[in-house]
């Protein structure tokens, strides 16, 4: 059942990063770097919205009916006025900031269009909360359909506004709009347990919803604040759309481990209620390394080729970021395993004291970030975001151990992880000597092929899940 939700889960991101690059290619190639800056950081206001009314009471309802027996509609009934109550203190927020905001990142002229984010945010927040409940039901597949659909919508909703304006912050905004509202229709939720007696109380949804809400508020800060706080320090627009593009490629790997975060929480939750601690252990450690073991493949690959990616894609003009690449890709990968083990956090209930930890490295992080801005510029965000990402990841990883069974197999991660660190700086390496030698391009397939090759058959529990992958892609019979 894991596997074929990731996969399922997988295949609607691969549509959603698909029309992503397109509209971003699109966007790009007739803005240029300046104007396509503009657009990025505009997005990045509402990704913020975002971050509120996307997460918290989502997993919290997918974690409940997953996990327990209860009226679905009454449940939905409570959720929605919660969110819908959320929206509006969101909403009245927005309009409060809307000023300040635009003033301090000067983007004062483009001040109006933010009305449209303000507008965006309650249906954002009703397709998100639907997706929870398809998603607490392990119906996989509705769900990766409804995303699947509102990225299609977006994508040709967007580029129909962007011929009829060309104004590329309406035709963004405007089509995200209309995307969500086509998108919500696909999202049909099954009303099950219609005579159950159980209830869920309105504080334990709440303080379920606070806890993920507070976990993933601080986790995606790291990936949603980078084009505020580089514009907030001086990058110009042109920098700002050289470091979005690039950026763009390396959150490729964002849309694929996303779908193994979102399909595993519902398991993690059922096996932690039955207290399947071996299947939890074995679900666990494999998902550690599979994360790991893609990014590396995605931090060698993209190190050897960003430059010809960045070139085909979005064209000669944006090069300059050609390098943030693969450490973009390296630190998302990162972020990744930090919110699997977040979600083993909210699953176990764990104590709230583990969301001072991870305030600790935000600011941690900031700090990295303004230290770290003057020499290292459009390179800082995901550097910062790689050094405070590893600290977290050892910090909870230690936490969930000492409390939980000692699910995870700290000797054979770090033998395995190191082996992976290893043989990428050693990949990395030859490549450097072996492309004054023969064609550059020749040497990076040579050596990305035999370094994908050898962390594969060296790798058992990589190579385990990906063979179960095959085996369901291919219609067997798999436990």
């Amino acid at each position: 059942m894991l596997t074929k939700g990731i996969i399922q889960e997988t295949l609607s991101k691969v549509v959603l990063a698909v029309a992503g690059f397109i509209l971003n290619m699109v966007l790009a190639r007739m803005l240029g770097p300046a104007d396509y800056g503009v657009v990025g950081i505009v997005l990045s206001i509402m990704f913020v919205f975002e971050l509120f009314i996307t997460n918290g009471l989502r997993q919290a309802v997918s974690k409940i009916l997953s996990s327990e027996q209860v009226n679905t509609r009454k449940l939905w009934q409570k959720s929605l006025i919660i969110q819908m109550a959320f929206s509006l203190v969101l909403i009245l927020l927005g309009l409060a900031l809307l000023n300040p905001v635009a003033k301090w990142l000067n983007i004062e002229a483009y001040k109006n269009m933010l009305y449209l984010v303000l507008a965006i945010t309650p249906l954002k927040g009703l397709f998100f909360l639907r997706l929870g409940f398809l998603n607490g039901q392990f119906n996989f597949k509705k769900h990766a359909l409804a995303n699947s659909l509102y990225s299609i919508f977006r994508l040709f909703l967007v580029l129909i506004l962007l011929y009829l304006t060309k104004n590329g912050i309406l035709a963004v905004l405007g089509g995200t709009f209309l995307a969500f509202f086509l998108a919500i229709w696909f999202t049909g939720i099954e009303w099950t347990n219609p005579d159950s007696t159980e209830t869920v109380a309105t504080k334990y949804l709440l303080g379920l919803t606070w806890g993920a809400l507070a976990f993933y508020l601080l986790v995606n800060v790291f990936t949603n604040i980078d084009v505020i706080l580089l514009r907030g320090l001086g990058s110009t627009e042109e920098t700002i759309g050289y470091y979005k593009a690039s950026a763009n490629i390396g959150s490729l790997l964002y849309f694929l481990f996303i779908s193994v975060t979102q399909v595993s929480f519902p398991l993690l939750s059922k096996l932690y209620i039955q207290e399947h601690w071996a299947e939890m252990k074995r679900v666990v450690n494999t998902l550690f390394l599979s994360i790991s073991y893609a990014t590396a493949l995605a931090f060698v690959f993209t190190f050897f080729f960003s430059e010809l990616i960045v070139k085909v894609l979005f064209g000669i003009k944006f090069l300059p970021a050609a390098g943030v690449t693969p450490w973009y890709g390296l630190s998302i990968g990162l972020l990744s395993i930090l919110i699997m083990l977040g979600n083993m956090m909210i699953t176990f209930e764990y104590k709230k004291t583990y969301l001072f930890y991870l305030l600790g490295t935000l600011i941690i992080y900031l700090a990295l970030f303004v230290v770290l801005f003057n020499k290292t510029g459009m390179y800082t965000p995901p550097i910062a975001l790689t050094a405070v990402a590893a600290i977290s990841i050892i910090l909870f990883v230690l936490l969930i151990n000492r409390s939980y069974h000692r699910v995870f197999d700290i000797n054979n991660l770090l033998k395995n992880t190191g082996w992976l660190i290893v043989m990428s700086a050693c990949a990395l390496l030859l490549n450097h000597y072996l492309s004054t030698v023969i064609n550059q391009l020749f040497s990076g397939i040579l050596i990305f092929s035999a370094f994908a090759l050898i962390s594969y058959f060296s790798i058992r529990q990589v190579r385990e899940a990906v063979q179960h992958s095959a085996a369901i892609l291919m219609g067997r019979n798999v436990r």
